[in-house]
């Protein structure tokens, strides 16, 4: 008989953190031999790393719900707009049955809470298998990428939650309710894999494309430029920073803000006039990622929200200090008073100093970086935490799972 499958749902590729963390977690299960499926909800720059990793069914925006201006128009003089939605929307869930039924699914793993209006709208047919949520958003994100109802529906179905953070898992369960014996807290970074890219990466990357000197003290940010990203309070600090430090060649290089970002020109008009645009550099998401943070001395994460940012893992294995924010998400619980610096919520002052202080002090900023590394090292052991998701599905799905991994 054949054995069933996991059904790992991803609101779409686009390159950021938790898209990033389950590319991470397939490939490991993979390795592993767990037999899966993707829904990939919507495309993005990690759709072919996806694809070859594990096999996928999209479910995209070119199935059409809505009709032509014209015809919608007309729909709605005749009361019928409302049933002409239903049936398209019955279509989609169709095809999407119809394909997933050859994949012999026995436990659906949803991936952000950005998937609760797929799961409710969409995946009925799989409402009566068993759930596992991962979580990676806190308040401004449940605002911003789901509805009430939808989130409430999948929280009801979740029959284990997931969280990234502390900060993460106390959110569903004081907010929600959610049922605390069914909550574990942990995330999860393939640090192996990071250290064999590392190997592999321009060192002079940063030098090369936008002509930094070679002795530059580098204050790095990263992530999609928005409001929840604090890049209004990198900039900020960046001013502050550097009129504190000159004439040292302090430079602050944010990895991830483009045209294509809403606040873009807004954050770009603001480093202009602050006559800052040779010290303040804006780089386009981008796959090289990993190698202008590797440049970074200082990681700045300036975010009013992160529920457990991968960039901070990421930088701590390169031994590179953090300073954030308390009550802002889960980094503080990594950071702590050894890995860099954790400032009062939103104090500018505060996180300008902090950053003063490891510019001006380089062996604080080896040991706090080499403090970093080694928590990740214990705390986020990436066969522990693929051991631990595993046997969170093995409640639900018991697996049959290569002898090899589990020896």
């Amino acid at each position: 008989m054949e054995q069933k499958k996991i059904l790992f749902v991803s609101h779409d590729a686009n390159r950021a953190g938790s898209q990033l963390l389950l590319l991470q977690l397939l490939r490991l299960l993979k390795d592993r031999g767990v037999p899966m499926h993707l829904l990939l909800c919507s495309g993005g720059e990690l759709e072919q790393e996806f694809e070859e990793v594990v096999s996928i069914t999209r479910l995209y925006q070119n199935d059409k719900v809505s009709p032509t201006p014209f015809t919608g128009k007309l729909l709605k003089k005749v009361n019928l707009y409302k049933l002409y939605e239903e049936r398209s929307v019955q279509r989609i869930n169709d095809r999407i049955a119809t394909e997933l039924e050859h994949h012999n699914i026995g436990l659906v793993f949803i991936n952000s809470i950005a998937n609760s209006g797929v799961y409710y709208e969409f995946l009925t047919f799989l409402h009566h298998l068993p759930l596992v949520l991962f979580v990676h958003e806190l308040g401004m994100s449940v605002k911003i990428y789901t509805h009430e109802k939808h989130l409430n529906y999948l929280l009801k179905k979740t029959d284990h939650l997931i969280a990234v953070s502390h900060a993460v898992a106390n959110y569903y369960v004081k907010k929600y309710s959610f049922p605390e014996k069914h909550v574990s807290t942990f995330t999860l970074i393939d640090h192996e894999h990071i250290d064999q890219k590392l190997k592999s990466i321009q060192h002079d990357l940063l030098e090369k494309t936008y002509r930094i000197p070679q002795d530059a003290i580098v204050v790095g940010g990263c992530g999609n430029a928005e409001w929840r990203k604090g890049n209004d309070i990198f900039n900020w600090i960046a001013k502050r920073v550097i009129h504190k430090t000159t004439p040292l060649p302090v430079y602050f290089v944010w990895v991830g803000a483009g045209p294509q970002h809403e606040i873009y020109e807004l954050i770009e008009s603001d480093i202009r006039l602050m006559g800052l645009s040779d010290r303040i550099i804006l780089v386009p998401p981008t796959p090289h990622a990993l190698d202008y943070i590797n440049r970074f001395d200082i990681l700045l994460l300036s975010s009013r929200e992160d529920p457990y940012p991968l960039v901070v893992m990421e930088a701590a294995l390169q031994e590179i200090p953090v300073v954030c924010f308390e009550d802002a998400g889960g980094a503080p619980e990594l950071i702590e008073s050894d890995a860099g610096f954790v400032v009062p919520y939103m104090d500018i002052s505060a996180a300008s100093e902090a950053i003063i202080q490891l510019v001006l002090d380089p062996s604080m900023r080896d040991s706090m970086g080499q403090n970093g590394r080694k928590k990740v090292l214990e705390r986020h052991n990436t066969d522990k935490s693929v051991a631990r998701i595993e046997a969170i599905i093995q409640k639900y799905l018991p697996l049959q799972v290569s002898e090899q991994q589990n020896q």
